[in-house]
């Protein structure tokens, strides 16, 4: 055999496990927004997937496994968002909309992967990853969490907000505050009220400044 035909060949072969772990992963993806992840079983992914159980475990060692990957996939596309939101310029409260409205695009762009990283019975830092994938999201994680706390730290410097306050105590308590809000758009509470998820944060907002705003 020639070193072109090799070549081909192994670039074939590449090609079909990079389809059947993408196969893998967005079976995986359905059923555990299907069953939740403690009603997810390898079988069943397996079934959706169309390929043996057998197959699965050639390319990952669990359901854990799949799971973990799945939130590396929806981390990556948060930060991503995130940091392109972080070159915002302006005002503390212009550079936190942009940041807060990045993360809504995520919610409202890629919702597959906001449950599936909000799951309510379990999370990433839960389940019995490989080590090496468990380190990784907790990076992405804080990768995420530091486009907040570096805008925090820039206020903190341009007098914005007060140098007193604890940066990472501020940074969760601003994320919160925008989870939050998606969790009651999500549950249905918004629209019976006749109040838009753009309503309900820039009055969230408005109360935020009052209160981290420099005293009299």
């Amino acid at each position: 055999m020639g070193n072109e035909l090799k070549e081909a060949l192994a670039r074939r072969q590449e090609a079909d496990r990079r389809e059947r772990r993408t196969r893998i992963l967005d079976a995986g993806r359905r059923v555990f927004l299907e069953r939740g992840y403690l009603g997810t079983s390898i079988r069943a992914i397996a079934l959706e997937a169309e390929l043996s159980p057998g197959l699965i475990y050639f390319y990952f060692a669990g359901k854990d496994e799949i799971y973990g990957k799945i939130c590396e996939e929806a981390f990556h596309i948060a930060v991503d968002l995130l940091a392109k939101a972080s070159a915002t310029k302006g005002s503390f409260r212009e550079r936190l909309n942009a940041l807060a409205w990045a993360y809504i695009e995520f919610y409202r762009e890629y919702p597959d992967y906001f449950d599936i990283l909000s799951f309510k019975d379990m999370g990433f830092k839960k389940v019995g990853l490989p080590e090496d994938l468990q380190c990784l999201l907790e990076e992405l994680s804080q990768r995420a969490l530091s486009f907040v706390k570096a805008l925090i730290d820039d206020a903190k410097e341009a007098e914005e907000i007060p140098a007193s306050f604890d940066g990472w105590a501020l940074t969760l308590a601003l994320w919160g505050i925008i989870e939050g809000a998606l969790y009651i758009h999500k549950r249905g509470y918004l629209q019976p009220a006749g109040v838009s998820l753009e309503e309900m944060l820039a009055v969230q907002f408005r109360i935020l400044e009052k209160g981290i705003g420099p005293g009299p």
